[in-house]
């Protein structure tokens, strides 16, 4: 089941996020010119820093965008019984526990 979402709220991201990733695509586009460019010198590993560290900064920003949808999925998938521990479906499926008798620890 999807969310629902707050329409207003969602303009706001649109247009703040959009402003973002626009200034963020831009830096990085003149980045480019500059390995062109015989003003400068520069060695494989700097390159290799420079974009790792970009590479890094991206997939933390991408996590904690994730972090949202995951929390509320694993919230949801929670099963529980007298006597049983609390299991998510995914144990429960990934186990092929077919009823609760299996689920008690």
């Amino acid at each position: 089941m999807e969310r629902e979402v707050n329409e207003e709220k969602r303009a706001k991201f649109i247009e703040f996020a959009g402003k973002r990733v626009n200034n963020v695509l831009h830096d990085i586009q003149i980045l480019e010119p500059m390995a062109r460019s015989n003003s400068y010198d520069f060695t494989k590993q700097d390159v290799e820093e420079m974009f790792n560290a970009i590479q890094d900064t991206l997939e933390g920003a991408k996590e904690e965008f994730n972090r949202k949808f995951e929390e509320k999925a694993k919230a949801s998938k929670k099963v529980f019984s007298f006597g049983t521990s609390t299991v998510s479906k995914e144990e429960v499926v990934e186990n092929n526990i077919e009823s609760t008798e299996e689920l008690k620890v």
